[in-house]
């Protein structure tokens, strides 16, 4: 907690900055300053001059038995505001002018004029360097500062006071008189200082500290870090002072004895004793007031120095504790760091592997070695979603399973993309711990979901990551899509989503090696639709289209699944049948020969289509090809055979017309 004492020095005693006051864009502030100072200095010219003329040195003032001489200077109640209010050059700078000019006007010599007007400004230096060491004691609120200030005062009207010996010196004035002007001299500073500086600077402490804040000319004057230094320059200061005093006064009641020794005139001797009476009265009085001085000095130095350590030691506590609290921060954002880096590198390895998944099983297969690795922090379960709509939890980690494989094959989720991230369609009591929700789409197909639990507190990784693995997962994912997608396009016939003639030539050349190599046959057939021209143009090409689309939807749904389909061309489909003997072949092609003239089929507006028949061409490896061309060619050339022969028909690659099939009706 800050002593109120030190918080108010800074008002109470700032100096004012001759740099601030030149730069500062205040002209009006500025030349009013200026023009008060110049004049506080003609003042002081003038009021030490009426000193002089009106005689107001070594004034007598009675005290029952003792009498005491009193000098009134005012240029020096003058100099004690600029002191206090501005700063000790702007105090020292009139007053040493107004002396040095004074004592020149009434003849001291040069010299000795330059010395003598040194006087006053060496007391005030003194104020200034105590009230630099000890800021705080310049709030006069308080009592103590009061005393200490009276004793400061003393101390450097006693400095001052051996301008009173540099005057008698050079004015070679009587040696009787000088106890007088020498009394004078501090008595006066003193009593000043104590009836009209104090006062002055009590009523009016608020109304200078406002003016001082409001113009921004003022400095505040904090502790310096030479203020120890200064603090025993002023302790050296005051101890001299007391030997001076002490020697100038012994010294001179030396001289006046000595005087008095070689004079035999009574009338001599009574003042040098009365003289000599005072001196060591006043000798005692000012040791007595000086070791005061300096003993309050030292207590007030002790508790300054004492809260200055304290302040000293809380601050380097604290910045300790700061210190510490920043170290472990540092290392807290370090091991973050760690942390963020490795996390990086599995995201980096987690990403390759998600943009060079050719399907979906293989981005789960991905997530399902990484996730454990890239969040071992928290709970978590990967999920896929089934062809019968329900989850199938593939891997779980952390201390506690979020949830079972059989709580997960009961959820049921909806159709609605935007529902899957919310945590209560998971865990609609609450109880299962899940507090974040990851799907895993393929455009709005629901491929898997990531189910997590509570995240560490403080730990800005794991959302870190969390981020950077639903950008990914979105990303890898889309791609994915995209690629299927092209896929589809690239290999599938845009009207009947069947597959095209570029992928039936890669597909046969793999599978009929493959079965060249395992020595198994392979049956394909062509199917042409019969008088499909004649369709179109009486009908339109649009049903023509839903007559393809029908038969092509007919025919996928009648084959096996490791047969294919194609559209080969116009009206043409291509079936082919790996490991399929021509008996069984014949058989299915028969089955589809009859269904297709059975097939009712319809025109986008719901208008009936005629009936329809196809002519099929059947060709089997190795009995009438041994390639693919070689193959389809057999296949085509049947077709024709069969269409040759009347349509609606089977015919079997070179055989004659005895094996010519039809259906029932032609």
């Amino acid at each position: 907690m800050t002593d109120f004492s030190v918080t108010s020095v800074s008002s109470q005693h700032d100096q004012l900055s001759m740099g601030l006051l030149l730069s500062r864009h205040n002209p009006k502030m500025r030349g009013l300053i200026l023009l008060i100072w110049a004049a506080s200095g003609f003042l002081s010219v003038i009021l030490g001059v009426a000193a002089v003329e009106y005689n107001w040195s070594a004034l007598p003032i009675d005290l029952g038995p003792h009498t005491f001489h009193v000098t009134l200077y005012p240029p020096l109640i003058l100099a004690m505001f600029w002191l206090l209010w501005f700063g000790f050059w702007w105090a020292a700078i009139p007053t040493w002018l107004s002396t040095f000019l004074l004592a020149s006007y009434y003849g001291m010599p040069y010299e000795w004029a330059l010395l003598f007007a040194c006087s006053d400004p060496l007391g005030l230096a003194l104020i200034a360097m105590i009230y630099r060491a000890q800021p705080h004691t310049a709030d006069f609120r308080r009592p103590s500062n009061i005393v200490l200030f009276i004793l400061i005062s003393f101390a450097a009207a006693v400095l001052s006071s051996i301008g009173a010996f540099i005057w008698s010196h050079a004015t070679q004035a009587d040696i009787t008189s000088l106890y007088e002007v020498w009394e004078g001299w501090w008595m006066g500073f003193l009593l000043q200082n104590i009836l009209v500086v104090l006062p002055v600077l009590l009523l009016s402490l608020t109304f200078i500290r406002r003016w001082q804040r409001s113009t921004g000319f003022w400095v505040a004057r904090q502790s310096s870090t030479d203020g120890l230094r200064m603090t025993l320059v002023v302790a050296a200061i005051l101890v001299s002072t007391a030997m001076l005093f002490t020697w100038l006064s012994t010294n001179l009641t030396k001289t006046a004895i000595s005087t008095a020794a070689y004079s035999r005139d009574p009338q001599l001797w009574q003042p040098v004793a009365d003289m000599v009476q005072d001196s060591v009265d006043a000798l005692m009085t000012v040791l007595l007031i000086l070791m005061s001085a300096m003993s309050l000095f030292g207590i007030f130095l002790f508790r300054y120095w004492s809260k200055r350590l304290t302040q000293s030691n809380q601050m380097l506590s604290r910045s300790n504790r700061l210190l510490s609290a920043e170290i472990r921060e540092r290392e807290n954002v370090q091991a973050e760091l760690q942390e963020r880096y490795q996390m990086l590198n599995l995201m980096a390895e987690l990403d390759s592997r998600l943009h060079s998944a050719s399907s979906a099983q293989e981005i789960i297969d991905a997530l399902t070695e990484y996730l454990p690795r890239q969040l071992p922090q928290l709970e978590g379960v990967l999920c896929r979603f089934t062809q019968d709509q329900r989850l199938e939890i593939l891997t779980h980690w952390g201390r506690h399973a979020l949830i079972g494989a059989h709580y997960a094959a009961q959820l049921e989720l909806p159709d609605e993309s935007e529902h899957w991230e919310q945590v209560s369609l998971y865990d609609p009591e609450g109880t299962r711990n899940i507090h974040r929700v990851l799907p895993l789409k393929s455009g709005r197909k629901l491929i898997g979901v990531v189910l997590l639990g509570a995240e560490p507190p403080g730990n800005t990784a794991i959302s870190f990551v969390l981020q950077m693995l639903s950008e990914h997962l979105s990303l890898a994912l889309t791609n994915l899509q995209l690629r299927e997608q092209l896929m589809q396009e690239a290999t599938h016939d845009p009207l009947t989503g069947l597959y095209n003639r570029r992928h039936l030539h890669n597909w046969l050349g793999s599978e009929l090696a493959r079965c060249n190599r395992h020595g198994r046959p392979m049956c394909l057939m062509l199917i042409d639709i019969d008088h499909f021209k004649r369709l179109n143009d009486s009908l339109g090409h649009e049903a023509g289209d839903e007559a393809l689309k029908g038969i092509a939807t007919f025919i996928t749904e009648r084959i096996r699944e490791s047969d294919i389909a194609c559209r080969f061309g116009g009206e043409e489909i291509v079936v082919a049948l790996p490991e399929a003997s021509l008996f069984h072949a014949q058989d299915r092609a028969l089955d589809l020969l009859q269904g297709i003239r059975q097939l009712t089929l319809c025109t986008s507006s719901g208008d009936p289509l005629p009936p329809l028949t196809v002519s099929i061409g059947l060709a089997a490896y190795p009995q009438h090809a041994d390639s693919v061309d070689a193959l389809i060619r057999a296949a085509d050339k049947a077709m024709y055979q069969a269409k040759s022969a009347g349509r609606n028909r089977l015919m079997i690659a070179d055989s004659s017309p005895k094996l010519v099939f039809s259906s029932p009706g032609t």
